[in-house]
């Protein structure tokens, strides 16, 4: 049922990535400063990135969550790719390390995971964290970190059995709640990792004609993929 071609898959997949969290500006500390100076870069900036490589651990989780998200931005995760990863690598270690996750927000769960996704960057001890958290509180997540972070995850590749089941459980709950885009972004995650979840498809697809209307080209480009 839901099997398609790569190349499909793939123009799916540069759709999916192109609604992003909106951005949070602030930080504390150290990470202040690194988001200052990372929104006033117009080039990649090596020696900050070896700074925050080192000292990423010192920053709160909230601030890792914003930090990667400013590093996906795609000049920076193209240009510094192997300096971003290592970034990146250094912060998913001290969160798995300091068991951190568990400390964060559901939008700055859903910010981190979305900011690994654009980075193509699978971290495993960091998503097995992540979903072994985020899974026996879904229902404290709402519609959009829901979609953000079962997105991530398939755009990752990585299927998380106890985290779809309970994305899955909360999302049909939460139906009513989605915005087009958070239903076309769901319905594709479960559809590209395969994960069958009749109760959620059967509500999404209600909820989807009652929206249509409101629905963009890419929403239902997502959204006649997943059913497909």
């Amino acid at each position: 049922m839901f099997t398609l071609h790569a190349a499909v898959l793939r123009r799916a997949q540069r759709r999916c990535a192109g609604w992003a969290p909106p951005a949070r500006r602030g930080g504390s500390g150290p990470a202040k400063a690194w988001v200052a100076a990372l929104d006033a870069s117009r080039t990649v900036p090596f020696n900050l990135l070896a700074a925050m490589k080192t000292e990423i651990a010192d920053a709160p989780p909230p601030d890792i969550a914003l930090l990667a998200s400013k590093l996906a931005k795609a000049g920076w995760r193209r240009a510094g790719r192997k300096e971003v990863a290592g970034v990146l690598d250094a912060a998913a270690a001290h969160l798995v390390q300091a068991k951190a996750v568990g400390k964060m927000t559901p939008y700055d769960t859903s910010m981190l995971m979305h900011a690994f996704a654009k980075c193509a960057h699978h971290h495993a001890p960091l998503m097995n964290h992540v979903a072994g958290e985020v899974a026996p509180r879904a229902a404290s997540f709402n519609p959009f970190a829901l979609s953000m972070t079962v997105w991530a995850y398939a755009t990752l590749k990585c299927t998380h059995g106890e985290l779809f089941s309970a994305a899955a459980q909360e999302g049909a709950r939460q139906v009513g709640n989605f915005q087009p885009a958070g239903l076309s972004l769901t319905v594709w995650a479960f559809a590209t990792v395969q994960h069958v979840a009749p109760e959620l498809f059967e509500r999404c697809l209600g909820e989807a004609v009652t929206q249509i209307g409101q629905f963009n080209s890419q929403n239902l480009a997502n959204t006649v993929w997943a059913y497909a």
